[in-house]
């Protein structure tokens, strides 16, 4: 499919914002809109949007079907995100300040409380609203514990006794996708399944749906890890989980495997350190890059892409079938 086919149904995925910002005029005090609108104001690609609704079309449903269950899925992404930024102190977000920036921290919690709530009139309005509501519920915690898992990967910073008391100093990869699978993947295979379900799909479509959403939001993670610290320009904080103290990134986790003992213990030494200045930024960085990391990561990254792709084979050929695959390309095809 061509990128301006792509681009079509990239639209789709942004049709839910009428839908959501029509919600938050109709429920929330006129006052307080700019702050729940803050986040909907920048036109991304609302990928996850546009997977319900390729997903939608791909069982054999009509998109129009998917913009309402779509809405979901988006307001679910948002939450998350501002949630992330008031729990991580993120300053940008989308390649402007993030809400907690603009609005203050309190008003960012009331934000993302508004949010949640604004999910049950959103599902209520949606095609398969039962499987839609128990998709998002389920949805939610896996990302609430992913976040859980996430703080415990972190090395300094807080001193929540929680936090100290459980942290993890040595984790495995195998521990990493595990967090990442619940942070960051079940939302796009909620996506896939969502976009099922608004299409009055079997079980075996939904299944094969959530699969490729899972597998296609595992690639996403390991990709925008890598680009965090290999990367130029993102939008994002650069190098922010290094600032973070977080070892929960593919690309260190890769790198320590290949670095000296010596190496090892002073990566590890500068993430867990209460503060990380901009030299030693740079020189966990150049440790890492200087390793196969980065090259070792795309190729996981890829072949969770092409098992992404494998789910859908047992999908009818279609056009929307060929964009999900396209819109999965798009994930390890970043280039920034």
């Amino acid at each position: 499919m061509s990128r301006s086919g792509l681009a079509r149904f990239i639209r789709l995925g942004q049709q839910t914002d009428p839908v959501i910002l029509d919600t938050i005029k109709r429920r929330a005090p006129s006052e307080f809109r700019p702050a729940l609108s803050y986040h909907f104001e920048v036109a991304g690609k609302r990928m996850r949007a546009a997977m319900v609704v390729l997903s939608c079309g791909a069982a054999g449903g009509e998109v129009e079907r998917a913009v309402k269950p779509a809405a979901v899925v988006e307001m679910i992404h948002n939450y998350s995100l501002v949630m992330d930024d008031l729990i991580d102190h993120g300053e940008v977000r989308r390649g402007r300040p993030t809400v907690r920036v603009v609005m203050g921290d309190s008003i960012t919690l009331l934000v993302a409380m508004f949010y949640r709530e604004l999910l049950d009139d959103l599902i209520e309005n949606s095609p398969a609203s039962d499987k839609v509501r128990r998709t998002a519920v389920k949805t939610m915690k896996e990302i609430i514990d992913g976040e859980r898992l996430d703080l415990l990967l972190e090395q300094a910073g807080r001193t929540d006794p929680y936090l100290i008391e459980n942290r993890i100093s040595d984790p495995t990869f195998r521990l990493y996708l595990d967090m990442v699978g619940k942070k960051t993947a079940s939302l796009f295979k909620a996506a896939g399944q969502i976009g099922a379900y608004a299409a009055k799909a079997e079980t075996s479509v939904v299944n094969a749906l959530g699969d490729f959403g899972w597998k296609a939001g595992l690639a996403f993670q390991v990709m925008d890890d890598v680009l965090d610290i290999c990367g130029e320009k993102t939008g994002k904080q650069q190098a922010k989980d290094i600032i973070e103290h977080k070892l929960g990134n593919a690309a260190i986790l890769v790198a320590l495997r290949f670095l000296s003992r010596k190496d090892r213990q002073d990566l590890k030494r500068i993430i867990g350190s209460e503060r990380v200045s901009k030299q030693m930024v740079k020189k966990v960085s150049s440790m890492v890059n200087k390793t196969p990391a980065e090259r070792e990561c795309r190729e996981i990254a890829m072949k969770y892409l092409e098992d992404a792709k494998t789910s859908l084979s047992v999908l009818k050929p279609s056009p929307f079938r060929d964009a999900l695959s396209d819109l999965a390309d798009q994930v390890v095809a970043r280039s920034y």
